[in-house]
């Protein structure tokens, strides 16, 4: 029973009021109706060990942080080629930086007050050249085995302009046509050849 300041009335105990709301969030978000994912995209959920698949939510922030986390980790991964045998074998290094590789390392910039001052970078051109390449002698890596590493440098140069405005309080435009120069090396393994094996005719 509760008493008010004017008449008393039949109210259900705050404990049965807590179960029957928590059973009704739990049959939502374990439904179609709610946040349930399928069986397929299980391995995305926190609970997973647990069998449950809770989706769970994420700033925006967090998500492009996470795909940079694993952007990072793919692209930092060093390969291991087979040998290169024969005596017109391809060159040792074929495959040049990215522009997006070569972009994320030109020097960040502030988008300034939009209301007062903004800056822009447009007519973006790329110009990479490789000016080297160094191959090591055979040595055993752990988790790769005998393997040569291959060291490739690159210079990148990057060509843009850069665009400073304002509309307030003083209404003012300029262009400013920059050029940055970003060195990359890209290193790869390469395994090790065994010694020519002699064929004899038949």
């Amino acid at each position: 029973m509760t008493q008010f300041a004017r008449h008393r009335g039949p109210i259900t105990p705050r404990w049965v009021r807590g179960i029957l709301t928590g059973t009704l969030l739990a049959v939502v978000a374990t439904s179609n109706l709610g946040c349930g994912l399928s069986y397929v995209f299980r391995n995305i959920s926190p609970l997973r060990p647990t069998g449950w698949s809770f989706a769970w939510p994420i700033l925006p922030s967090q998500q492009q942080r996470l795909e940079r986390d694993m952007e990072r980790e793919e692209a930092d991964r060093v390969p291991i080629l087979d040998p290169i045998v024969g005596e017109f074998a391809p060159a040792t290094c074929l495959d040049p930086p990215s522009e997006q590789e070569v972009w994320n390392k030109v020097t960040k910039f502030k988008n300034g007050s939009p209301p007062f001052y903004e800056t822009q970078r447009n007519n973006v051109r790329f110009l990479i050249e490789k000016i080297g390449d160094k191959i090591d002698p055979c040595k055993v890596y752990p988790l790769a085995g005998p393997c040569q590493l291959v060291h490739c440098h690159y210079k990148c140069t990057i060509y843009f302009d850069e665009s400073y405005w304002s509309d307030y309080p003083i209404p003012f435009n300029h262009v400013d046509h920059r050029v940055e120069v970003v060195y990359i090396d890209k290193d790869h393994l390469r395994r090790c050849g065994g010694p020519p094996v002699a064929t004899t005719p038949p």
